[in-house]
């Protein structure tokens, strides 16, 4: 049996801002494409005869990533000066494969623009001429596997000589360009949309959508841009919509701490929304008002990079967000305006601990899972002065660990609180745990179980926590809610090689979930009423587009309280994990 690890080597505004962000995203949109064309980066080398040949770019064992990168162990090359650094972009369809060498197939990868070396080459963070760091070789894999744009990523020695290693980077391309027509139901909700999206425009790691979109709540059209690899690693996003019951707009320039052995981040962020805020309780709308939201940030960074195995980062910024609320013809409670400025501080703390999988939550596919401690801590103190509503203190904190344990079981725990408290009492706070456990039957049959609960202090009615839907999925959304909640799910998953067209792999997943909502505060307190369904899932993970998420198809049948709502659910959604 193929263990499912592998790991690496390592020691011991509103108006103003719609009319700055067009040219802003014009200019970026339309800058040259010369720098995404740049020779391969190489290192003065001194011929030696004396070299073995590695991985060719022609080899046909590059299409399968997961075997022939556990054949590679860098440790053995460690301090050995980088020769040249070669690129292979490998095409959608292989088609030296039969099953993928057909009229179809071939003329997808023709009329297909291929992801560009420049844009591979700005997301290096190993480079010729500096000594092979392996923790570094396999976090820059990480970053590439990142980009939704790829289905994969690896680097391999291209050749083995007693004084250098030249490596050759593979990545393989989806099909990313998307008219797209999609329908779903979850919770008893149904939603619909429809557009055009290109993920990877011109093959320079762009994204560019157009859409319109039909969910329970509203409909609209939107747009989305985004352009992460400006200078220096910056990134540029913007998104607009334009709804049936308001607008939005958010807008962003950020420097993200990219690596972890970056020193310095920075970054600014602005956004807009006015919608229609529905509550809803058992399926039915209880209240309802106008939100309209603004709020703005900005932020510099400092780290010392990677220290012993671990990762500090400092962050200091401010943040200003406003919150108004306007009755409609339904409003029975309408909350109270509020409006908050503040510098805050944060600090957060990661070990530099990782392992590869695959067939945990994508099908056939390597997974980057973080292990170890990681713990985040935000402090503001708003204030009068700085024209808010109340002085008092915004707090955010988080701790996790992750831990796998003897080629079999990976468990993940996290807690977190966050919120605001002044002089007497918190209030608009949030609190929680949850635990993820994952069981390695054999390669393609896991266990997964997962059990969290969140509460709440002082918080707006469209703040409360609800179930139903996505978490308990033999009932409609919003089928409880209140400022507690509890959920857990048991699933037997089932991964297998039945690859449709090559296109999709399927997996099944039969599971059992059970939680509760309910409040402890207001004029009308709740007492914790337990729910429960079973349910089984079909599985479609895509191989050649939107690799980033897997469809689902469940039906679900709810155990409690069944003379109240369908006697099943039907439930086709897109997630991120299987």
């Amino acid at each position: 049996m193929v263990a499912p690890f592998t790991f690496p080597q390592r020691p011991g505004d509103r108006h103003s801002l719609r009319r700055g962000a067009l040219p802003l995203f014009l200019a970026v949109l339309l800058a040259p494409l010369a720098a995404y064309s740049q020779p391969m980066d190489t290192a003065p080398e001194d011929r030696n005869s004396d070299c073995v040949d590695g991985f060719s770019p022609d080899d046909l064992a590059l299409f399968n990533f997961v075997e022939t990168r556990a054949q590679v162990n860098f440790g053995q090359y460690a301090s050995r000066t980088i020769g040249s650094i070669e690129y292979r972009v490998l095409p959608i369809f292989n088609e030296q494969d039969p099953d993928e060498n057909n009229w179809l197939f071939r003329a997808a990868n023709r009329l297909h623009i291929d992801t560009r070396e420049g844009t591979l080459r700005k997301q290096m963070i190993i480079h010729a001429g500096e000594p092979l760091d392996p923790r570094t070789l396999t976090e820059n894999e990480r970053l590439l596997r990142s980009n939704g744009y790829l289905i994969d990523a690896m680097i391999l020695p291209r050749r083995i000589c007693e004084d250098r290693i030249d490596l050759l980077v593979v990545v393989r391309d989806v099909w990313t360009f998307s008219p797209s027509v999609s329908a779903s139901r979850t919770g008893g909700e149904d939603s619909s949309d429809a557009g055009l999206s290109e993920d990877n425009l011109f093959g320079t790691g762009q994204s560019l959508s157009l859409g319109y979109y039909h969910d329970a709540d509203r409909n609209g059209r939107t747009l989305r841009y985004r352009n992460p690899l400006i200078h220096e690693r910056w990134a540029f996003r913007i998104g607009a919509a334009d709804n049936s019951d308001g607008e939005e707009l958010d807008v962003s320039l950020i420097r993200p701490f990219y690596e972890l052995n970056s020193t310095w981040s920075a970054g600014t962020a602005s956004s807009y929304s006015s919608l229609r805020q529905e509550i809803e309780y058992n399926d039915q709308v209880i209240n309802s008002y106008l939100q309209t939201r603004e709020g703005y940030s900005a932020f510099l960074g400092w780290s010392q990079g990677r220290q012993n195995d671990t990762i500090s980062r400092w962050q200091f910024g401010v943040s200003s967000s406003t919150e108004r609320f306007r009755a409609l013809d339904d409003t029975r409670t309408l909350p109270a305006d509020e409006r908050q400025r503040y510098p805050w501080i944060s600090w957060s703390f990661e070990e530099e601990r990782f392992a590869t999988a695959d067939n945990i939550n994508r099908s056939h596919r390597q997974e980057d899972i973080q292990l170890g401690f990681s713990h985040y801590v935000q402090l503001g103190y708003a204030h009068e002065d700085f024209d808010s509503d109340r002085n008092e203190v915004v707090f955010t904190l988080s701790t996790g660990y992750a831990t796998y344990m003897n080629q079999r079981h990976l468990v993940h725990t996290q807690l977190y609180t966050r919120g605001q408290r002044d002089s007497t009492a918190v209030r608009r706070t949030f609190f929680g745990s949850a635990a993820h456990y994952y069981y390695f039957i054999n390669e393609k049959n896991r266990w997964y179980a997962r059990i969290s609960f969140d509460g709440a202090r002082r918080i707006r009615e469209d703040e409360q926590l609800t179930i139903g839907g996505d978490d308990l999925r033999g009932y409609p959304d919003d089928y409880q809610r209140g400022n507690r909640r509890w959920v857990m799910s048991i699933e037997r998953r089932r991964f297998s090689n039945w690859h449709i067209f090559n296109l999709a792999y399927v997996g099944v997943a039969g599971y059992i979930d059970v939680g509760s909502a309910w409040n402890t505060e207001g004029a009308t307190p709740t007492s914790p009423e337990t729910l429960a369904n079973v349910g089984l899932g079909l599985r479609l993970s895509p191989s050649k587009f939107r690799v980033d998420k897997v469809l689902h198809i469940d039906v679900a049948s709810p155990l409690v309280n069944r003379d109240e709502v369908d006697d099943h659910q039907i439930i086709v959604s897109g997630k991120v994990d299987f």
